[in-house]
C-alpha cells in the first residue's frame, strides 16, 4: 500500500512538473502595439573630469557614471509631454555605457529629450515643456555667504554652488507610425541616441607663496551663466551669476614656500566677453585664524590656447600669504572662540 502511494505521488509530481515546464514561457513586459525601443549611450569623455587631465597625479574630480535616465516625448504641437519613460536597465558594449528600455506613445509627430536624473545639485525646471526645460543650480546657504570675507549682508550678488554634469540628447522631428511590431527610435542621423553633458569643467591653477600658512582656500568667479536650456544645452545669457568652488593645495616644492592651488569647477558657460569681466577672488583662511582675500581679472585667461582647447586656467600670477606674527608661528589655533549659536535655516531637497 504504502509503495503504490509513494509512486502515486511521484508520478502526480511529474506530471505537475511536466504541465509547468510546457505552460511557462518568457513573454515581453509590453505589448507590441505602439511600442518603441530606445537606446541612449553616454559620452563619457568629459575633459579635466574622466580624461585629459593637466596633472594625472593630482587628485581628481568625483564622478560616478549616472544611475537612472529619463526620455519624454513632446507633442510637437504644443510641445507638452505626451509620454516618458525611466531607464534603469544600464549596460554596456565596445561603444560604451548605454541605457535602454521601452515606451509606448500613439502614433504621431513629437520632439524626444533625454537626460540624466537624479543629479545632485543641478535641478531640473519646467521639464513639462520642450522648449522650457532648464537646469539649474541653487544659492549657497546663508552660513556659508556670511562666511565668505568680501560679501556684505544685503549684497545682490547671486552666489550659487556648481553644477553636476547633465547629459542631453535629443530629435527635434521625430514621426511614429501604427504598428504591432517593435520599432527602435533614433536621432536626427538615425543612429542610437548618444548623451553628451552640457556642462563645461575647467582647472585651475595658481601659484601661492607661504603656502604652508593655508588651512583653506575657496574661489569666487564672476560672470558665469547661472542656468541652461536642455533643448540646445546653450547657457542662458540672462542669468549671470558668481560659482562658489573649493580649492586644494597641492605640496610645497622642496626647498621653497610655494606650491599651488588648484581646482577643478564645473560651470554651463561664461557669459560673453565684449560685455562680461569675469573676476576670481580667492577667500583664503590661514593656520593662525586669519581671513586673507584677493581678486584678479582673469577674463583674458579664457581666450588662451590652454583654456580654449583644453579647458585649463593656468593663472601667472603668484599670490603671496604673509607669514603669521607672535609667537605661536601659525602652528597654534586662535586662543579665544565665541559662545556657540543656535542657528536655524531651511534645507532645500
Amino acid at each position: 500500500m504504502k509503495r503504490t502511494l509513494i509512486l502515486l505521488l511521484t508520478t502526480a509530481a511529474l506530471t505537475a512538473v511536466s504541465l509547468l515546464t510546457t505552460q511557462c514561457e518568457r513573454r515581453p513586459l509590453v505589448d507590441a502595439g505602439n511600442t518603441h525601443y530606445v537606446r541612449v549611450y553616454l559620452d563619457e569623455e568629459i575633459k579635466n573630469v574622466t580624461t585629459g587631465f593637466y596633472n594625472p597625479a593630482l587628485n581628481k574630480p568625483d564622478y560616478s557614471t549616472p544611475e537612472i535616465l529619463r526620455v519624454v516625448l513632446y507633442d510637437q504641437t504644443s510641445n507638452r509631454i505626451a509620454a516618458e519613460r525611466y531607464l534603469r536597465n544600464r549596460n554596456s558594449d565596445a561603444r560604451g555605457v548605454y541605457y535602454d528600455g521601452y515606451i509606448v506613445a500613439e502614433p504621431g509627430n513629437y520632439r524626444l529629450l533625454t537626460y540624466n536624473f537624479g543629479t545632485e545639485s543641478t535641478i531640473i525646471d519646467q521639464s513639462h515643456i520642450y522648449h522650457g526645460a532648464t537646469a539649474y543650480t541653487n544659492e549657497i546657504s546663508s552660513i556659508l555667504r556670511q562666511s565668505l570675507s568680501m560679501r556684505a549682508e544685503g549684497d545682490e550678488e547671486k552666489i550659487v554652488y556648481v553644477p553636476d554634469h547633465l547629459f542631453v540628447d535629443r530629435n527635434e522631428e521625430l514621426t511614429l507610425d501604427y504598428g504591432m511590431d517593435v520599432d527602435t527610435l533614433r536621432n536626427a542621423d538615425g543612429d542610437h541616441f548618444t548623451a553628451g553633458s552640457i556642462v563645461l569643467s575647467y582647472y585651475l591653477q595658481i601659484r601661492v607663496k607661504g603656502a604652508q600658512w593655508i588651512s583653506s582656500a575657496t574661489g569666487l568667479l564672476t560672470g558665469m551663466a547661472g542656468s541652461a536650456t536642455l533643448h540646445d544645452g546653450n547657457p542662458i545669457l540672462e542669468d549671470p551669476v558668481t560659482i562658489y568652488f573649493e580649492m586644494q593645495r597641492g605640496d610645497v616644492e622642496q626647498g621653497t614656500d610655494e606650491a599651488y592651488i588648484y581646482t577643478t569647477f564645473h560651470t554651463f558657460g561664461k557669459l560673453p566677453d565684449q560685455d562680461n569681466k569675469l573676476q576670481l577672488t580667492f577667500d583664503v583662511r590661514t593656520t593662525d585664524g586669519r581671513a586673507l582675500t584677493v581678486t584678479i581679472d582673469i577674463t583674458d585667461e579664457f581666450s588662451k590656447p590652454d583654456a580654449i582647447e583644453h579647458q585649463w586656467l593656468l593663472l601667472d600670477t603668484v599670490l603671496t600669504i604673509p607669514e603669521p606674527e607672535g609667537p605661536s608661528g601659525g602652528d597654534g589655533f586662535v586662543p579665544e572662540v565665541d559662545d556657540w549659536e543656535d542657528i536655524e535655516t531651511d534645507i532645500i531637497i
